[in-house]
């Protein structure tokens, strides 16, 4: 056997078993776009050979890529323009001045820095929701070598739907019909496309966001094709207003399951606007869970339920940076340490969710959750060639320490910012090398994106202040 990539000397956590896997002195072969082989170096090169490429990883640590469980790449154009407002207006009165004046061209610029954000810190699987997630496999996903799992949204949100948070939104069927074609034109020309790279799943937005029949509807279609449901459940204070409105309860897991939605099809995100039983009944139905923590933090003030949906036996966890709107960044490690952090606080248990968790969570776990458990998230022969080489050497991640207790998991998790991931490697092709990204032209995309910004944000001036939001009024007495 020769191997097209050799990468040795390194630390390579292969999250296999129940930790992360460790092997010191370790090496991966990776031959077309799969792993042949893991070990000890001397061992991987005795069975690899001579290979094409070879990475001298010493004293740097090779981890599978992380999966970013619940995106939307959208909104990178807003980054900055729509934080620290109350829930209740987050959505109304922040994000919703600025959507008539951004074209799908203009989505798609801060798409492409997102993804080169995120790429450049290590994510090599993203689990895209968007209303342009066609034109973004077209457009983006297939052509820069990255790994995608795609949902094209469906509600039946139109003109006028939403005039406040307290009165019911008014739903169009019509809407709903063209939504869900177009998801179902997207699954059928691009799941198992690119390569094998893009995956696709069904798209209904949320509860408040489409009709009870469209919903069981979407159900029967994911039977049907065994597919996954990637939705938004239980997101916050104004969707339990419209919930209430509609079935006369605030609780979305309620309804849900009194439907007969609720089932391991179901890939809920968000889920921080419940109640301890509620969360227990998304596990006992086998329902997925992706946390967004730094995004429902900033959004809504909450703590999503990540360690208690696992301590209550769900079946398995992502983490999902959301959107750079609310989020501020596409970054998996920023995420683990602030879910680490949150779950802690939030449990007063510093044992909650431990540095090795949360890697497993932004690897192996994360792909179990979407549906990729089998082909990514571990290094293992047999599996996609999806890995990140981190440089170790930072004065921030040094000493490295191996007995009596390793610290790279815990610097990785507590300490790493994303600058040290220097290497990408993607279905077996690098894609990052030395740190800048090959397949995605750096400067231009972030000169792109700052001309779309600009369109965008001043068309938007007067409509922002007319919405009158908190975050309105800061800018209005010079705060910002």
């Amino acid at each position: 056997m020769a191997a097209d990539i050799l990468v040795k000397n390194a630390f390579v956590l292969t999250m296999q078993g129940e930790g992360v896997g460790m092997i010191e002195d370790g090496a991966v072969a990776i031959e077309s776009n799969e792993i042949v082989a893991v070990g000890k170096t001397h061992q991987v090169e005795s069975e690899a050979g001579k290979a094409d490429r070879v990475f001298d990883a010493r004293k740097k640590a090779v981890l599978p890529g992380f999966i970013d469980g619940h995106i939307h790449t959208g909104g990178t154009l807003l980054r900055g323009e729509c934080q620290d407002v109350p829930e209740i207006e987050w959505m109304l009165k922040t994000v919703a001045p600025f959507s008539p004046h951004q074209t799908r061209e203009l989505r798609l610029k801060g798409s492409r820095l997102g993804v080169l954000e995120a790429l450049k810190s290590g994510t090599t699987c993203f689990g895209e929701l968007s209303g342009d997630a066609y034109f973004l496999a077209e457009e983006l996903y297939s052509k820069i070598g990255v790994r995608a799992n795609l949902g094209s949204v469906v509600n039946e949100i139109g003109p006028g739907s939403r005039r406040s948070a307290f009165e019911p939104y008014q739903l169009f069927p019509d809407i709903g019909e063209r939504k869900l074609k177009e998801n179902l034109n997207l699954i059928d020309k691009w799941d198992g496309g690119a390569e094998g790279r893009i995956n696709c799943m069904l798209g209904p937005h949320a509860l408040d966001m489409l009709s009870e029949e469209l919903l069981m509807r979407m159900k029967e279609i994911a039977e049907e094709r065994n597919l996954v449901m990637h939705m938004h459940v239980a997101q916050g204070g104004r969707e339990s207003i419209q919930i209430k409105l509609r079935y006369g309860t605030t609780s979305t897991v309620n309804v849900l399951d009194e439907m007969g939605f609720l089932d391991h099809r179901v890939l809920a995100a968000h889920c921080h606007h419940t109640q301890e039983d509620e969360v227990r009944v998304l596990a006992e139905r086998g329902v997925k869970y992706v946390s967004c923590q730094c995004s429902i933090g900033i959004i809504d003030g909450m703590t999503p339920p990540l360690h208690l949906y696992i301590d209550s036996g769900g079946s398995a966890a992502a983490l999902g940076t959301d959107q750079a709107n609310g989020n501020n960044c596409h970054n998996l490690l920023t995420e683990m340490k602030v879910a680490a952090l949150l779950n802690k606080t939030r449990h007063r248990d510093p044992t909650v969710l431990p540095a090795w968790k949360m890697l497993r969570l932004a690897t192996i776990e994360g792909a179990t959750a979407i549906g990729l458990g089998d082909q990514i998230g571990s290094l293992e022969p047999g599996k996609k060639a999806d890995l990140i080489i981190i440089d170790l050497q930072r004065p921030h991640l040094t000493p490295i320490i191996s007995t009596p207790v390793r610290n790279i998991a815990p610097n990785i998790v507590y300490s790493a910012r994303g600058d040290e991931v220097e290497t990408v490697i993607i279905d077996g092709n690098v894609v990052v090398e030395d740190g800048i990204a090959i397949t995605m032209n750096e400067e231009e995309i972030m000169a792109e994106a700052q001309k779309a910004a600009e369109v965008v944000t001043s068309a938007a001036v007067e409509d922002f202040f007319k919405a009158g939001s908190k975050l309105a009024e800061d800018v209005k007495k010079g705060l910002l």
